[in-house]
């Protein structure tokens, strides 16, 4: 962690004032340049990247107690679950509503990594195809079974023909291969 994050970190968390370099806080909000990243409400911590995906603004956000983001594909994820940067409670996966539906929803983890030969397969992954229609009898199937899926594409940047995986919990993975290889 950068010396300016430490420091503009320490007095947000703090509740102070200051300013570094590009970055201040008044104790209750924490701005890069000139954007709020981040701020304290009645009920805990709220980031956002102010729809700036920049390395800078992940090194601020990722400085703060409670908050790891990394980059997956391009895509940023926030504490492991995909985020779109909007503002989101720090101890919640939602933006500070947790709904039912969103309460029950499974956790998936769809970690791959860059190989030679391109990404490789999420680690859950029951079916891969290069044609994403192939992947909804399969996600039919599965679902009947009481198996809930998740859908994934590689991301390829136009390279290369996308990849199409169905990934389901890990809990999950023998019983979702035997119901595929047996019918």
């Amino acid at each position: 962690m950068r010396e300016i994050t430490r420091k503009i970190v320490r007095a947000f968390e703090g509740r102070q004032d200051l300013i570094v370099v590009n970055s201040r806080t008044d104790g209750q909000s924490l701005w890069l340049f000139d954007n709020r990243i981040a701020e304290w409400r009645n009920d805990g911590l709220w980031i956002t990247n102010a729809d700036w995906d920049s390395v800078t603004t992940k090194e601020r956000l990722n400085g703060l107690t409670g908050v790891n983001i990394r980059q997956q594909r391009g895509v940023w994820l926030l504490n492991g679950r995909y985020w779109d940067g909007s503002w989101v409670h720090v101890g919640d996966w939602t933006n500070g509503i947790e709904t039912e539906q969103n309460a029950n929803e499974p956790e998936f983890d769809t970690t791959s990594e860059w190989i030679d030969e391109g990404y490789s397969e999420p680690i859950y992954s029951v079916f891969h195809t290069l044609v994403e229609s192939d992947i909804q009898s399969v996600e039919q199937k599965l679902n009947e079974s009481g198996i809930p899926t998740k859908r994934m594409e590689s991301d390829t940047d136009g390279v290369y023909q996308p990849n199409y995986f169905l990934v389901v919990r890990p809990n999950d993975v023998e019983k979702a291969i035997n119901i595929l290889l047996n019918n």
